[in-house]
């Protein structure tokens, strides 16, 4: 199950469906950029051009420059300039009375932007480029994407080709770092608040490359921050002119943010974004507090970055447990970055390291043992650990003294019998009434119950000294856990490779809802239930130490003796421990 597997199969993953247009007929063979280029060139007459600037939204009072080409088709500029101003903050612009002896023009915008993700102003400017044909377009607009394709489309048309198949070309080639592989419209048609999957492409690429620089630098030093950020995304154009692909070094910075939002936000797999939207227009206020539509789309946006850019398929239950070697860097973060790995969780691909592949299968020290109980010859498979100075043995299987398996009412036209399930009153070998009565005064320190002579129920205090030794839920999981329903392991925050490394047998007893009832009590009266955390909380033990349990990864039901009226299972296994 751990063996790690190489697939030969690679997978394509296309987040777009939207078709190329505008393309140019090409006819002749002549010198780089004069071609049918030159002769088809069109001069441009009192031409106006509208359109938006965006990193986020450049500010009111940004400046656009766009400049005339030569007629001969190679890009060069002629000196002559056309001047705008943003007119809002939502980076709009217009120019007006453009004539050009070339239909295609280099533009650019400069200025003070407000930052996407936090809605906040920059503190400094930054500039970004854009090259475009105007012959048949009334707005262009400028954004990162334009910018990161500008000199890939210059050198292109320096080395031959049209413009129309460098801008085909680049456009492609700059999605394709991100892992979309299919044709769209250009750059300069896209719009940071606009919806499209284009859209969403430009909003998250812009959202990373803003936030990534930001991280290592004070807030209070902005005056640092925003070269850094102008830096980043120069060396980001340079570097994916010369060759239409970008270096480790430069993706690691896009990676790193997208590494993050893949793994944290893996519940977002099944959110429903067109549905979110269409709450957001039926009531903005409440849409704008969740936020879940945008997460949904960076999450998207995300694991779309990263399995691109780790060369692997989707990881889901089918690759569960696989591991594979890693060379490329993900983050800058130390542990990270020496990670030599990525394993499939079920969910997601996460970086490991040799240690953390190594302990996937490596066992939890404990003695392992057998106990028979007398009362009908069953033997059980036991495990024993020293724990805070006390010796502990426990059941490694749950009970099942068959004469007191309970029949389980579920709904008013079924039942169902579960093997090896009791009432929390026959766990307790209580009366009845004692469901819904309170207990106090019936139960002892060390209680048996239905358990054999010279063992006990297991109570609250045996489960905290059990956890706090394996280290954690995860380490009493077996196989089992992986193998239901993802959407719901999602939800309750079930992740993770598990191979029984305590020799525990536990089993999930609702295999669609990841949840397993254990029968057990605790004499402290502090034991609450905290609705936020769907769990049982014994704050305190015995000696009135603080003691929280959190039971909300495997449910387990604590029947503390305290008021009458709580609410006891009448489902539940009991795992025995010695006296």
């Amino acid at each position: 199950m751990f063996n790690q597997v190489f697939l030969q199969k690679k997978y394509s993953f296309s987040l777009l469906a939207l078709v190329l247009g505008g393309m140019f007929c090409a006819c002749s063979d002549k010198m780089a950029g004069t071609s049918e280029e030159t002769e088809g060139i069109v001069a441009i007459a009192d031409k106006e051009i509208s359109g938006v600037s965006q990193k986020g939204p450049f500010v009111t009072g940004s400046s656009i420059i766009l400049k005339e080409t030569s007629s001969d088709g190679s890009l060069k500029p002629t000196g002559k300039e056309f001047y705008a101003t943003t007119r809002s903050n939502k980076g709009d612009f217009k120019i007006s009375n453009i004539n050009l002896e070339s239909q295609y023009a280099l533009l650019s915008a400069e200025g003070y932007y407000i930052r996407e993700y936090n809605n906040e102003p920059s503190s400094c400017s930054i500039r970004l480029d854009a090259v475009s044909d105007l012959e048949k377009r009334e707005t262009v607009n400028i954004n990162l994407l334009t910018h990161f394709e500008y000199k890939r489309v210059l050198k292109l048309v320096k080395s031959g080709k049209t413009f129309a198949e460098a801008k085909k070309q680049a456009s492609t080639e700059v999605l394709a770092a991100f892992g979309v592989t299919a044709e769209f419209t250009s750059p300069e048609d896209l719009n940071i608040f606009n919806y499209s999957d284009a859209d969403r492409v430009l909003f998250n690429v812009s959202r990373i490359v803003d936030y990534r620089p930001n991280w290592n630098t004070s807030r209070e030093d902005d005056a640092e921050v925003c070269p850094k950020l102008q830096d980043f995304v120069d060396e980001f154009a340079n570097d994916f002119a010369d060759d239409g692909k970008l270096s480790d070094s430069i993706m690691v910075e896009i990676v790193a943010d997208a590494y993050i939002s893949y793994t944290w936000y893996a519940d977002m797999e099944y959110v429903d974004e067109k549905a979110i939207r269409q709450k957001e227009i039926a009531d903005p206020d409440e849409a704008k507090d969740h936020g879940l539509a945008d997460k949904k789309s960076e999450y998207d946006f995300s694991k779309l970055v990263m399995l691109h850019y780790m060369d692997v398929e989707n990881c889901d239950e089918t690759l569960w447990g696989e591991y594979r070697k890693f060379g490329k860097p993900i983050s800058t973060d130390r542990d990270i970055r020496e990670s030599e790995y990525i394993l499939c969780n079920g969910f997601t691909w996460e970086v490991a390291t040799q240690g953390r592949i190594d302990s996937l299968t490596l066992k939890i020290e404990h003695e392992s043992g057998t106990m028979t109980d007398k009362r009908d010859g069953r033997k059980y498979k036991t495990v024993s650990f020293e724990y805070d100075g006390q010796k502990y043995e426990w059941m490694a299987e749950n009970l099942l003294y068959t004469d007191s398996v309970v029949k389980y009412s579920k709904g008013a036209d079924r039942n169902e019998r579960l093997v090896g399930s009791y009432s929390w009153a026959t766990a307790m070998q209580l009366d009845d009434k004692y469901m819904e009565d309170d207990p106090t005064g019936e139960l002892d320190s060390i209680h048996q119950g239905i358990c054999p002579d010279g063992w006990h129920i297991s109570s609250n205090k045996d489960w905290a000294a059990l956890i706090a030794y394996v280290g954690g839920y995860s380490n009493l999981y077996n196989e089992n856990w992986v193998s239901s329903d993802r959407k719901t392991a999602l939800a309750k925050g079930i992740i993770g490779v598990f191979s029984d490394k305590f020799d525990f047998n536990l089993d999930p007893m609702d295999p669609k809802f990841l949840e397993t009832t254990y029968h057990s009590y605790s004499l402290n009266r502090a034991a609450l239930y905290d609705s936020a955390k769907h769990g049982y909380y014994d704050y305190f033990d015995d000696e009135g130490a603080f003691l929280p349990l959190d039971f909300f990864e495997l449910e387990l039901s604590f029947r503390e003796a305290r008021a009458a009226g709580t609410d006891r299972y009448e489902k539940g296994y009991v795992r025995c421990v010695k006296n």
